[in-house]
């Protein structure tokens, strides 16, 4: 049992640094803070824009290029594509409460894992290897990130 204990404390202190990452920038996503009201224009805060780049497409946001051009169809007999304003509608529902759910659980697993490694760091005798794990499991991540 006492193996099973080291284990998770050190899976859990190795993975703290992404999961508190993933939870605060998909939060952060949630809410759309990431993305501009007009396509194309620049985001409103560019730090949101980086992590939500990096926690949706692995990578850190590019330089804006000029849209290619899109292919003219070929196939004659497709059909054409309705017009925005004939596409259907029907009445939205309130997307709020599933937004602020998905803020309290991301706020949730931030305190529980922010305690989780209070109390692995508690452990005077496996303090080194706590702190080891979690500049790994910080370092890590930004390694990849760069590579």
């Amino acid at each position: 049992m006492l193996n099973l204990r080291k284990i998770h404390r050190y899976l859990g202190v190795f993975f703290t640094p992404a999961i508190l990452f993933f939870a605060f920038s998909g939060a952060l996503q949630t809410f759309g803070l990431h993305e501009s009201e007009q396509h194309g224009a620049p985001p409103p805060v560019a730090w949101i824009a980086a992590i939500a780049s990096v926690h949706k497409d692995q990578h850190l946001p590019q330089a804006r290029q000029a849209p290619a051009a899109e292919p003219v169809a070929s196939a004659p007999d497709a059909a054409p594509a309705k017009p925005a304003a004939a596409a259907e509608t029907s009445p939205k529902k309130s997307t709020l409460p599933l937004k602020l759910f998905v803020l309290a659980l991301a706020i949730g697993l931030c305190v529980s894992s922010l305690v989780g490694l209070t109390i692995a760091f508690t452990n005077p005798r496996s303090r080194k290897e706590t702190a080891i794990m979690l500049v790994l499991g910080t370092l890590l991540p930004a390694l990849l990130l760069f590579m």
